[in-house]
């Protein structure tokens, strides 16, 4: 049965929303294609109709996930600086991996990951970053990359340092 363009089209996103929840939930090793595509309502070969391995789903997961606001950075400029911040550090955010920031949850498994996932990733973090330097700048102001990249690595770091601790003092 031949399914429709638009109908292919929701497939292939439902299947990208499960592997990026799949994936910051559990990490890229831990998830299985058709663990994917069961989360997704699909079948294990209707993965294969849309990507032609797990190495490019990862890849088009992180591309996804940073540009629809899973990084945060992209949401920072529509939002009060203090509002975004409080919400990027709630407690919420630090324990709903799968659902939050994919810098902060798999930030430490891509360095092992293959060079095609490496390089989404830091294509993601790039446009991150320059998405918030925008919402930082003040008329183009030469600081605003630099002020972006400290702001983003000492949230992320928090939520990642948040996360080992087991107490709920040092969290």
């Amino acid at each position: 049965m031949k399914v429709s363009k638009e109908t292919s089209a929701k497939h292939r996103d439902e299947l990208l929303k499960a592997a990026s929840r799949l994936f910051r939930g559990r990490g890229f090793d831990k998830v299985g294609i058709a663990e994917i595509a069961t989360a997704a309502g699909l079948t294990h070969g209707a993965f294969y109709t849309h990507f032609e391995s797990k190495e490019a789903l990862c890849a088009e997961v992180i591309a996804s996930a940073a540009h629809r606001g899973g990084g945060g950075a992209s949401r920072a400029s529509t939002m009060n600086w203090r509002t975004y911040v409080e919400a990027y550090l709630s407690p919420k955010h630090v324990r709903d991996r799968a659902n939050g920031c994919p810098f902060a949850a798999l930030g430490g498994d891509v360095p092992r990951e293959s060079e095609a996932i490496r390089t989404a990733f830091s294509q993601a973090l790039e446009s991150s970053i320059d998405a918030l330097a925008a919402s930082l700048s003040d008329e183009g102001e030469a600081s605003s990359r630099e002020d972006a990249v400290q702001a983003l690595a000492t949230m992320v770091g928090a939520v990642v340092l948040a996360r080992i601790a087991t107490s709920a003092k040092l969290r």
